[in-house]
């Protein structure tokens, strides 16, 4: 009696402890699709942006960029900080463009900027716009 009764919960938690693991997988896929999309929609908005901008300066976290267009003399910032990438006109204001953010890195290349994400599903992001310089 004592047997079947340990049998019957040892059952019970185990079917408890497998239903909470499907939960917290399903949760995961449903967080990865969800940070996918958030990652596609931040590179069709920056690459948006980044349309009539010349690439001014860099650093590791940081791109400040300005308008090919003489008649706007605005200045742009893209930089990470506190888990987001903001982006900044003429130092006033931001506009968040991507949350959830563990850790950014911009890298300068012949033809642009490449840029590397890795999200709070510790998937790692890359990506690689094209973005003239600014003549110097």
């Amino acid at each position: 009696m004592e047997a079947a009764f340990a049998l019957t919960v040892n059952t019970m938690v185990l079917l408890l402890m497998m239903g909470g693991m499907e939960v917290i997988r399903t949760a995961n896929i449903q967080m990865e699709k969800t940070q996918d999309a958030e990652w596609h929609l931040f590179l069709i908005q920056l690459e948006h942006e980044l349309e009539d901008e010349l690439l001014v300066q860099k650093t590791s976290t940081t791109i400040r960029t300005k308008s090919q267009n003489p008649a706007d003399a605005a200045a742009y910032t893209y930089e990470f900080r506190i888990n987001k990438v903001l982006r900044y006109k003429n130092g006033a204001g931001y506009h968040p463009m991507l949350l959830h953010v563990k850790a950014l890195k911009y890298e300068v290349t012949n033809e642009g900027v490449f840029i590397q994400a890795t999200l709070s599903d510790d998937q790692t992001r890359r990506a690689h716009f094209i973005l003239p310089k600014a003549p110097i």
